[in-house]
């Protein structure tokens, strides 16, 4: 009777063990079903280092800017990329608004946008910048997931083209954008470039996740 009883209460301990831990456990497979499907999607677009696979997964915006002046040609080229906490659909009520931009992101005076040229216009001025910038756009209003594709018709990237991306993995929402330059030199050092791009590109990209949540 006494084993019976003792291997009642090892049973019941067993039992609760399993109650507790067992959401642990659904929550790791479940975050490495997650990564793997982000690093699936990713590799072949960016080699990410382990710091910056860590980074996304805590929701932490990552940006790589190289910039070079070479023959009497400056290039640039940009990669950013984010992890929404939420699907979508969801992230993309706020976010497919360019409009309001200027009411989101502190260094954004102003933003329009017309549904018809497709014209993003931006004012920027932040200690970082050389100078208050008027940047254009364009680009088609991001309301879906899918491939987007972006130009600058003016200003001192004149021709610059990228595009982004945006993507459901998991019950997350997924964003990937990518740009490239090549002109005469724009009298702006290299570093300094690289410098205000990656750091305003993380900025901004992380307020518009966080206000958009």
């Amino acid at each position: 009777m006494k084993e019976f009883l003792d291997n009642k209460i090892v049973f019941r301990l067993l039992f609760f063990i399993y109650l507790f831990i067992s959401p642990f456990f659904a929550a790791m497979a479940k975050g490495s079903d997650l990564k793997a499907e982000i690093e699936k999607y990713t590799t072949p677009k960016w080699k990410l280092s382990q710091t910056q696979k860590k980074y996304l997964l805590e929701h932490i915006v990552i940006s790589d800017a190289t910039v070079e002046t070479k023959n009497e040609q400056q290039s640039f080229a940009l990669k950013a990329m984010a992890l929404h906490k939420k699907k979508c659909y969801r992230a993309l009520r706020k976010l497919s608004r360019l409009e309001d931009y200027s009411n989101l992101i502190d260094f954004i005076k102003t933003s329009t946008y017309n549904d018809k040229s497709q014209l993003f216009t931006l004012h920027a001025d932040h200690p970082l910048l050389p100078y208050p910038m008027i940047i254009h756009i364009i680009v088609k209003r991001p309301k879906k997931q899918g491939h987007y594709v972006f130009s600058f018709p003016t200003g001192m990237f004149r021709g610059l083209t990228g595009h982004f991306d945006i993507k459901q993995i998991k019950n997350k929402c997924l964003f990937y954008a990518e740009s490239f330059w090549r002109g005469s030199p724009t009298k702006i050092p290299d570093f300094a470039i690289e410098i205000f791009s990656e750091t305003l590109s993380q900025i901004a990209g992380k307020i518009l996740m966080r206000k958009s949540q």
